[in-house]
């Protein structure tokens, strides 16, 4: 039976890909700091283990006699790449979830890279060959470009995967909570940016699961993109909540960025799955539509258990009387 190693095995990503890899008859051993399981990981078989992944004797003894696969969703730097690589001779292949974020336009522009706060100028789709950021420790974008680095220039067979906004329950920063909150709370009115015609690549936690199981058993040494179907537009996405959660929204359509959103972009940015389908055979699993619903039960729930997101970036977008200040302004 093949083995697979998960640091970050117990959260959004992990437990998706725990769920996939188990099922296609790999013994999973999920490694974080906790040591816990969410429900029905362990019913598979998926093993728990204690480690702090910056520990590198923690890290080589929880992979032990060997991995075939090494997953890991939470690498973000240059020395994460390095401590993956030291494990040559321990693992037979890397899977290490990267981000779209890196890629830059022909000036060198990244999402969060540009001095002067433009939008980079990317093509629709994006490919894997388009450019990267610069690595380095300036940015998130820059950081994961410099673990990519490192890793295709290391000893091991490395697919980084570049996500896109991922969606799905255990979610530290769930994205759809923006719909959710206002669903629960009642409120009708919601201000759309750029005409809700913004369409930022989704990714869904089942079809990523479906990407790296396919990626385990054929292991490489390149990116690969990993975005949903039909990527929905701001108001699709408002739309999918609305239907899942039985709640009638009023989209007001703002002309720019009044009022911001996780999803708000003045260009698409989309990115292209050929190479997905022609190396792995990759087919996705669910839509957003179909995905979303779950996420919306699972954010529905936290939110009943009195769980907040305070203090990150998307209390500024719960921000109802700045809301109701843009949608006056429209008026």
């Amino acid at each position: 039976m093949p083995r697979a190693v998960l640091i970050g095995g117990t959260g959004m990503i992990g437990r998706a890909a725990a769920r996939a890899l188990a099922a296609d008859g790999w013994e999973v051993v999920a490694v974080s700091r906790s040591g816990t399981l969410p429900d029905g990981l362990a019913e598979l078989g998926v093993e728990s283990v204690t480690a702090d992944r910056d520990d590198d004797a923690q890290l080589r003894d929880v992979i032990g006699p060997g991995a075939d696969v090494v997953l890991d969703t939470v690498a973000f730097t240059g020395e994460h790449g390095e401590q993956l690589n030291r494990l040559d001779g321990l693992v037979g292949s890397l899977l290490v979830i990267s981000s779209a974020s890196v890629y830059a336009d022909d000036d060198g522009n990244a999402l969060d890279g540009s001095e002067d706060g433009e939008f980079p100028q990317l093509p629709v789709p994006i490919p894997e060959s388009q450019r990267t950021a610069e690595p380095g420790d300036a940015t998130y974008s820059t950081r994961k470009a410099e673990l990519e680095q490192t890793l295709l220039e290391g000893p091991l067979p490395s697919t980084l995967v570049r996500a896109c906004a991922i969606h799905g329950p255990g979610a530290k920063l769930p994205r759809e909570l923006v719909f959710i909150k206002r669903a629960l709370d009642g409120r009708r009115r919601v201000a759309l940016a750029w005409n809700g015609e913004s369409r930022f690549h989704t990714t869904s936690v089942a079809n990523l699961a479906e990407l790296i199981r396919l990626a385990a058993t054929k292991p490489g040494n390149r990116p690969l993109n990993a975005g949903d179907p039909d990527p929905p537009t701001t108001l699709e996405i408002c739309r999918a909540v609305c239907d899942a959660l039985g709640h009638e929204f009023e989209p007001v359509l703002l002309p720019g960025d009044a009022y911001d959103n996780p999803w708000a972009v003045p260009r698409p940015f989309v990115v292209s799955m050929d190479a997905a389908e022609r190396e792995l055979g990759y087919r996705p699993v669910t839509t957003y539509p179909e995905a979303v619903r779950e996420t919306c039960e699972w954010v529905a729930g936290e939110l009943e258990a009195g769980r907040t997101w305070d203090g990150t970036y998307l209390e500024g977008m719960l921000d109802y009387a700045a809301e109701d200040k843009a949608l006056r302004s429209h008026a």
